[in-house]
């Protein structure tokens, strides 16, 4: 019986120590292109991680509806584009209350900061992110505006990476469109001006 028990053990180790040199030899016998090809895919699972993650983040952000989307830079209804600071141009949203901040450096505004502050709510928010490239939310903001009519609707596009691009339509059907990217409030570094009132 002790022998038995012997030559099973020995025959086990023996395996063993077989099937690492076979694993061994096999990783050594991985031509450099082989290699190369190892390494390709595993950055592209890495980063997919990274993107998926990323996705999942931002998409928690957009659909509680607690977010800053921080504006660099603005195409005008004429067509005009030029960049702009994130501090200062920004749109907000914390549960339905919404914040929509235009501002010029060294210019003279409503709100102090060469531009428009102004607050008020959002109706018929929509989250939808069945799109692979892109989340979207969208919605009527209700602001105490600068020019009477309808109230603004709008059109936020946000990639995996949270940068984005938010289309405003005004009550004339221009269009003012911002691209940016969105961060938690936490995180957001914005000045918020002097609110406008209509009077």
């Amino acid at each position: 019986m002790k022998k038995s028990v012997y030559w099973i053990s020995m025959l086990l180790m023996a395996l063993f120590l077989s099937v690492q040199t076979a694993a061994a030899q096999n990783s050594q016998a991985l031509s450099k292109k082989e290699k190369r090809h190892i390494e390709h895919l595993r950055k592209i699972k890495e980063r997919n991680m990274q993107r998926a993650a990323s996705r999942s983040y931002y998409m928690e952000l957009l659909k509680n509806r607690y977010f800053v989307f921080q504006a660099d830079y603005v195409i005008g209804p004429n067509g005009a584009s030029f960049g702009v600071s994130p501090d200062i141009n920004f749109f907000s949203l914390n549960g339905n209350k919404t914040t929509l901040q235009f501002g010029l450096n060294g210019q003279i505004g409503f709100n102090g900061l060469g531009g428009v502050t102004t607050t008020g709510t959002i109706q018929n928010f929509k989250f939808n992110a069945k799109s692979k490239k892109n989340m979207e939310i969208s919605g009527i903001l209700n602001l105490q505006q600068i020019d009477p009519g309808l109230p603004p609707h709008i059109n936020l596009f946000v990639a995996d990476d949270g940068t984005g691009e938010l289309d405003i339509r005004l009550a004339s059907g221009n269009i003012v469109t911002l691209y940016g990217q969105i961060v938690s409030p936490k995180k957001a570094r914005t000045f918020v001006g002097h609110n406008f009132m209509i009077m």
